[in-house]
This record gives structure tokens, sequence and C-alpha cells, in this order.
């Protein structure tokens, strides 16, 4: 069994190992201390670049120890590497000459591959929608008031908003303004038939998602203009919103409760006086469905 070469051996041994290291590993790049420390200083002595190489080489070579140490497997795949590159291979101090291997015939050249499919174009991010949003709900009455608490309304109403929205899939912000024509069923004579509503939202869509189900939060700024009997208002809503998908990011069935707190003002008649009530209380979204564009 030959010496085994560790960090520290020094000699013709030595030398000749990093002669054939730098034969083998020819073309190859080790970094260390941020320099390629290829090819070796055949200088006799295994310091720590020479055991880099050694290690290198038995990783690039699959060898069983990898070990950054010079033993017979090593150094019998080292003299068949440096036998393939040159047709000679130094192991000892009398190396016996061997015959120069013929040269490998020529390769013939590789056919041209036909080229493969397009690449697919780039998603373009399309931020700005416009929502179309039929709908119908029920306001009960306020949890308070400074008013008459009167009853249940049935509302029902058609949307028409502009988005812009931060993302289209995960988690994402959603900022908006709505035109919202409604009708309302008339419980008492001050109850307003016919609605027309201003809102501001900013939602924050999807933060949970499975499949085709999506959540919402929102919150709303809104001003109203009420008609039969013709009064004004405005207020605060905030709410969650669950929905279904029946085209992905096209079309889908919603439900939607939350609260808001609304100050309403009946507009001056002929008689004079202009009455005014604030209410707080719960609001909901029966069922309503979305219909949405995206804006280039």
């Amino acid at each position: 069994m030959a010496q085994l070469l560790i960090e520290g051996s020094r000699g013709e041994e030595v030398r000749r190992l990093q002669r054939n290291l730098n034969a083998a590993l020819a073309g190859t790049q080790i970094i260390l201390d941020g320099k390629n420390i290829l090819p070796l200083d055949p200088d006799g002595k295994f310091g720590r670049l020479t055991k880099a190489a050694v290690y290198r080489f038995q990783k690039d070579y699959k060898l069983r120890k990898v070990d950054g140490k010079v033993g017979d497997e090593t150094r019998q795949a080292l003299a068949t590497r440096v036998l393939e590159i040159s047709g000679t291979v130094s192991r000892n101090t009398n190396p016996s000459p061997v015959p120069p291997q013929p040269p490998n015939p020529p390769t013939p050249p590789t056919p041209p591959q036909p080229p493969g499919p397009p690449k697919p174009s780039p998603v373009v991010q399309k931020n700005w929608l416009v929502q179309l949003q039929p709908a119908f709900g029920l306001t009960p009455p306020p949890f308070s008031t400074t008013g008459n608490s009167g009853s249940s309304i049935v509302t029902g109403q058609v949307s028409l908003g502009l988005i812009y929205r931060t993302a289209s899939e995960g988690p994402h912000w959603e900022f908006g303004g709505v035109l919202q024509p409604g009708f309302n069923s008339q419980n008492t004579p001050t109850d307003p038939r016919y609605t027309l509503q201003l809102q501001g939202s900013v939602t924050f869509a999807d933060p949970y998602r499975k499949g085709r189900f999506h959540t919402a939060l929102f919150s709303q700024a809104l001003l109203l203009m009420n008609l039969a009997p013709a009064s004004l208002a405005g207020g605060l809503q905030v709410g969650g919103q669950v929905s279904v998908d029946i085209i992905d990011d096209r079309w889908n069935l919603f439900s939607q409760a939350g609260v808001q707190l609304l100050g309403q003002w009946t507009l001056c008649g002929a008689s004079g006086g202009c009455a005014g009530q604030l209410n707080f209380g719960p609001v909901f979204t029966i069922l309503g469905t979305t219909v949405q564009w995206d804006v280039k």
C-alpha cells in the first residue's frame, strides 16, 4: 500500500500529485478566499490549497472517500484521469513509459435541433376593473337611533364601480368608487322609496381562499340621496363578504354583512323645519352577483 498523503505531507510524491491535479482539473475553478487556486504551484508541500483540490477531484469523480486525503483509491482514479488526458501517468519515482494512445476518432457534428415551442408571453397584470353588481338585501331596525327605529327594510340595487386592485392573486387591497341606484320597501311614509348612493371603498380581498370560495373585509364611506320622500344621508359602513366564482375572475355570487353608522337629514319642505336622525345598526346583502371586466 502506497503512503497516504495528507495535509502537511512534503516531498516529490506531493509535487507529482500537484502536477496531476492540475492536469485532471484543467478548466475547473476552485474559489478560495475569493481567488481561483488552480493551477497549483508544484512546490511539494501538501497545504490547504492542495487539500481543496484533492477534495474537489474526489467529489467530482464520486469516489467513496471524499476527505481530502490521497490513498490508493484517489491515486488510481487520478492516474486514470491523467492517462485519459495525456496518454501518460506518473505514479512513482521511476515510471515506466506508456505508449501514447491513438487519438479518438472525430465526433460527427450534432444535427441541428428543431426549434422548440414559442415561449409563452409574460402575463400582464391588469389592475383596473369595471364591476356591475345587482343585489338585494335587508336593513333591520338599528341597534340605536335618535329617531323612530321603524321596521326591517328590503332593498334592491344595482352598483356600477371602477376598482383598482394591487394584485389579481392572493391577499391584496382594492380601492373603488361606486354609483348605486336602489329601490326600498316603504314600510312607513317616512321611509324613502328610491335611493341614489355614492360609495368610496377600501377592501382587503382574499385574506382566506379555498378553491372557488373567496372572502373579503371592507370599509365604505357613503353619501345617499333619498327620494319619495326626499332626504340626504351620509355615513360609514364596515363588514365582510363571502363569494363563490362561477367564472374565475369574471362572474361570482356573493353575500355580505356589516354594520353602519348613518346620519339622515330630511330636506326642508314648504312648511319649513328640517328633521334629522342618527342610526347605528346592521345591514345585510342577502344575495348579489358581480360581473367584472379588465380595463387595459
